[in-house]
Parts: C-alpha cells; sequence; structure tokens
C-alpha cells in the first residue's frame, strides 16, 4: 500500500473557529473508494463518518472483482493537524493459473499519517499499478473536515455519532462501522521483590495500539542485583473495553533487562505477555522464573492502566 497528501479545497465553518475551548471539536470525514483505469475514473462508494474527535470508523468493501476492509484510528493531535493510522486488508481476482483456476491477490498494511484539514489522504491499497498502465487501480481518499455542528443537541445531549452512505456503485456492497473509546492512557509498573517495591516506571502518552517503553527505576530499597539489572517494557494498550461500572483495558507486552555499561543493551526475558485488568487496577505478574532466578528471591511485576488527563470515557 501506499499513501500521499494533496491539499484539499473546501469551505471552513465560523463555528469551528468560536467554539469553546472546553468542547471537544466534532470531526466530518468523507470516505471515497475509486477504480481508475487508463482515463476511466469510476466512484465505487461515498461514505460520511462524523463524530467527536476520537471517533474511530471501519469500512467494509466488497465488489466484484475485489473486497476491502479498511480501519482508521483518528486523534487530534492538535488543533488543526490529525494522526490518522489506517489498517487496510484486501483482496482482489489477479487471474487463472493455467489449469483454470482462480487466483486472488491479498494484502495487509498499515499506514499511520499525519494531516492538517486543508489536506486529503490518498490511500492505494494494491500500491502503484507500475506493471500495466491500463490495468484498474483501487484508490481511497479521505477528507476531513470540522464540523460545523456543534457537540451537543438543543437538549443538552451529546451529539450522536453519525454515518451517512452517500453513494455505492452498482454491484457493490458497503458495510461502515463508527465508535468512539478513550485512546490516551497513563500507564505505571512497578517491580517488586519479596514484597518491596524496588523499582516503578511510568508514562501518561499511551495512544492505543501504539507501543512505547518504560524503564523501571531502582530505588534505595532494591537488592544490588535488581539495582544492577534495571528493567524496561515495551507495552501496548490494545482495546479499551466498556464492562460499565468497571471499564478494562487489554495490554500486550515484552519485558526485558537492561544491561551493558550504558544500560541500553536489552535481554528479552518475557516476550509477548498479556492481561486484561481494571482500569485503575493493578495486574500482577509472577516473573522470579525468568528474572534473577539465581536470586531466590520472589519477584513481581505490576501493572495499572489509567486514562490519561484530559480522557474521558463516554
Amino acid at each position: 500500500m501506499s499513501a500521499a497528501l494533496t491539499r484539499a479545497d473546501r469551505p471552513t465553518y465560523p463555528a469551528a473557529a468560536t467554539r469553546s475551548a472546553a468542547e471537544q471539536p466534532r470531526i466530518r470525514y468523507n470516505v471515497a473508494a475509486f477504480e481508475e483505469e487508463s482515463a476511466r475514473r469510476e466512484l465505487l462508494s461515498e461514505t460520511m463518518v462524523e463524530g467527536p474527535a476520537g471517533t474511530d470508523f471501519e469500512i467494509k468493501l466488497r465488489g466484484a472483482r475485489f473486497q476491502l476492509h479498511a480501519r482508521f484510528l483518528n486523534d487530534l493531535i492538535s488543533p488543526g493537524a490529525l494522526k490518522v493510522r489506517a489498517e487496510i486488508k484486501t483482496r482482489r481476482f489477479y487471474g487463472q493459473s493455467e489449469r483454470g483456476l482462480p487466483l486472488y491477490e491479498e494484502d495487509e498494511q498499515k499506514q499511520t499519517l499525519q494531516l492538517g484539514f486543508d489536506e486529503k489522504m490518498v490511500l492505494l491499497p494494491f500500491g502503484r499499478n507500475n506493471r500495466d498502465a491500463e490495468a484498474d487501480q483501487l484508490k481511497i481518499e479521505i477528507t476531513p473536515t470540522l464540523s460545523d455542528q456543534s457537540a451537543r443537541l438543543a437538549s443538552g445531549m451529546k451529539r450522536p455519532l453519525e454515518i451517512k452512505i452517500l453513494k455505492a456503485g452498482p454491484g457493490n456492497s458497503i458495510t461502515v462501522e463508527a465508535s468512539k473509546s478513550p485512546h490516551r492512557f497513563a500507564v505505571e509498573a512497578a517491580l517488586f521483590e519479596d514484597g518491596r517495591e524496588v523499582a516503578r516506571g511510568s508514562s501518561d502518552d499511551f495512544l492505543v495500539e501504539e507501543p512505547r517503553e518504560i524503564r523501571l527505576e531502582p530505588n534505595e530499597r532494591a537488592s544490588a542485583e535488581a539495582a544492577a539489572n534495571p528493567l524496561a517494557m515495551s507495552l501496548s494498550v490494545d482495546q479499551y473495553l466498556e464492562r460499565r461500572p468497571a471499564d478494562q483495558a487489554a495490554v500486550s507486552f515484552d519485558v526485558y533487562s537492561l544491561g551493558g555499561s550504558q544500560k541500553t543493551q536489552r535481554e528479552t526475558f518475557a516476550p509477548q505477555w498479556a492481561g486484561i485488568g481494571q482500569i485503575n487496577s493493578t495486574m500482577s505478574y509472577d516473573i522470579s522464573d525468568r528474572y534473577l532466578k539465581s536470586s531466590g528471591r520472589r519477584y513481581e511485576l505490576r501493572l495499572s492502566v489509567k486514562l490519561a488527563p484530559g480522557e474521558f470515557a463516554e
């Protein structure tokens, strides 16, 4: 898959400029899928998705010769810029084998781009077709705008998410889903040695599905062995699960010790671990049989996931 940004001409909305600073802006996404062949350009589908900042959406498009499943995670990173993380799975009829059996081209790609409200994102799920200039090419264009609708209805209730299928080409079926859940999280990690805390690390800048590193800094209560073998972990908050009143977070992580004179050499001893725990609660993992096993001490890793400052559950 290849991607590009292009400038988009569109009207501006005065309401967006005068919006209350405390009010979360609504963002409208126009998503159009085209099939291009030589000079021909056919609109296969066009969809509008609108919701508050942080609204995610999925589009499933099925045509006579291809299938597309596109998922978009969206974050407002500044008043005039978005971060869009796209995950696209495609399947396209490629031809026939020598025995007359159908052949399909399948692909799965991820792309992250930052774009302003004067730009549109162009995705080519199958890449640029350089083999045959006359062959069909699938193109997806995503154009974000600040909505002119208020965040709340006249009743004071939050305005719901909106989905409008503006066009579904003949012979094509389309399914669109949108959702709004927290994207930003604060994570704390602590190492316990025989029941006492000996190291801690934290970060309040986790984006959902985006791994970050946390280093656990030893304190004065750490044994000489633990102080000489500090830990770090690469952790991802994979999903926010609505389980009211006690919502949950799903995490996955690798744990490694830091060695070398500058503590930059990583030796993973707990790869691909995972867990689900309540927000603001503690998840515990016994790592005694993997970390400083010969010491005979009990080592426990405790994790806590919270909503980052300024992030709220709907």
